[in-house]
């Protein structure tokens, strides 16, 4: 499942039924996740290891609630074939309380990245060095700007692109208004919108 701009990140999994959350949560942890996954940041003009893609391991990991630390994460790595942006000021407070968690619990985040990275070829330190040293690269590259900070990373020919984005949203939209009008929710309806048959 990959989240868009207007997609809450995680909200799909706060749907799921208290007693699968644990079952969902393992199964996610250990999903091989291809190379379209790992792909280079660059923010502000500054190119980040490809592990910075992970990054979104850290809601679950810490446990944060907090709206504006989740759309951080998640909102850095949604950024495959566009760019995205915010305010300096936002990336550079986000980046510096990113860091802060990361010391603060260190141990956890080892744990979470040798649980949920380390079988993509990943080690847990080397791979937590990275981050902290993104965060704190990115904290700087954003105090020298007025104005929004831009970062993005390179589409993968199998992602989906924006004509596919349109196509579902509207299949997304019938459904919806099915459902509403209805009561019933045919899942094969609008299917040939997403060019699957």
């Amino acid at each position: 499942m990959q989240a868009t701009a207007g997609t809450p990140p995680g909200l799909w999994l706060r749907l799921v039924p208290p007693c699968l959350t644990f079952i969902v949560r393992r199964f996610l942890a250990f999903m091989s996740l291809d190379e379209q996954e790992w792909k280079l940041i660059t923010f502000q003009g500054v190119t980040f290891p490809a592990t910075l893609m992970g990054v979104s391991i850290l809601e679950p990991v810490l446990g944060v609630r907090d709206r504006e630390f989740i759309d951080w994460v998640w909102g850095l790595r949604v950024c495959c074939g566009r760019e995205r942006s915010a305010p300096a000021e936002f990336c550079a407070r986000l980046a510096r309380r990113t860091v802060d968690l990361m010391l603060e619990h260190r141990q956890r985040v080892l744990d979470g990245i040798h649980e949920r990275l380390a079988p993509h070829g990943f080690d847990a330190d080397t791979t937590f060095r990275d981050w902290i040293e993104a965060f704190q690269r990115i904290q700087s590259l954003s105090a020298g700007v007025e104005g929004d900070c831009v970062w993005s990373a390179p589409l993968h020919p199998k992602d989906m692109k924006p004509a596919d984005w349109q196509r579902l949203g509207s299949a997304l939209n019938r459904a919806r208004a099915q459902l509403l009008e209805t009561g019933d929710f045919d899942v094969r309806d609008g299917s040939h919108d997403t060019g699957n048959a």
